[in-house]
């Protein structure tokens, strides 16, 4: 009898869904684009499986074993059902679908656009300091022997970049989330913003001086559920890679 009222409580899409197979994601252990799209899935409370591929040759091997046989093959990517879907906006924007974290209202909508484009540029401009590109990452992947990486001159430059964007976060953050004030406004950016700049944070921590709102909000983001328990988790204080080992800074 249970089972039975519970089925007619629901909607017809909320029964497909609950037929689905648990989404799966795939990306290397270590934070870096993976991250967000791991904390929507943690605050989503649905069953989804973390798929971990170790940063070393076998890893390597593992992940070469299986890009071709998806659309546009890169990491992360995810598995919904039937449904496999590569490069990590593309995973952002349909895990917000599926989940309920995408606004219907075409202002706001357009709102969350512009900030994931802006976080994922900063996170862009990170990585290019941090990664030196003429040095070999992948086994059998070719170096540079002329290309010189100048990180400090990079890092100084990202920092300067930091601020300034960061300033401008600082407004758009001024209710809380960056819809309003309330938890049921939370959007997909949030997210995305969130993480990448932890990351930031991580990496140049006196910059975020210039932004207060934008600090309330990662603490409030802290206390999220799915996002409280797993930070509180032994995997979270332990510490995980933001950028592979391999880079200049991993941390």
């Amino acid at each position: 009898k249970q089972w039975y009222q519970r089925r007619v409580a629901i909607t017809a899409g909320e029964y497909k869904s609950y037929l689905r197979m648990p989404f799966k994601l795939v990306y290397w252990d270590l934070r870096g684009l993976g991250e967000p799209l791991r904390y929507m899935l943690r605050y989503s409370g649905q069953d989804w499986e973390d798929d971990r591929i170790p940063m070393s040759e076998d890893g390597f091997k593992t992940w070469m074993s299986r890009k071709d046989g998806l659309p546009l093959g890169n990491l992360p990517y995810l598995v919904d059902g039937d449904v496999q879907v590569t490069q990590s906006a593309a995973v952002a924007r349909y895990l917000a679908r599926r989940i309920g974290l995408m606004p219907s209202d075409e202002k706001d909508l357009t709102l969350c656009e512009m900030v994931e484009q802006e976080v994922y540029d900063l996170k862009l401009r990170m990585s290019i300091t941090c990664y030196d590109p003429y040095k070999s990452y992948m086994p059998g992947a070719p170096a540079s022997e002329i290309g010189k990486h100048d990180y400090d001159f990079l890092k100084a430059a990202f920092e300067k970049r930091l601020r300034e964007r960061l300033e401008q976060l600082d407004k758009l953050y001024e209710k809380g989330f960056l819809l309003g004030s309330d938890e049921s406004k939370i959007c997909y950016a949030d997210f995305l913003a969130y993480e990448f700049m932890d990351h930031a944070r991580a990496f140049c921590p006196e910059c975020f001086e210039v932004a207060p709102n934008f600090v309330r909000f990662m603490g409030l983001f802290e206390g999220l559920k799915g996002v409280k328990e797993w930070q509180n988790g032994e995997v979270y204080k332990a510490g995980q890679y933001i950028n592979s080992p391999m880079a200049k800074w991993a941390k």
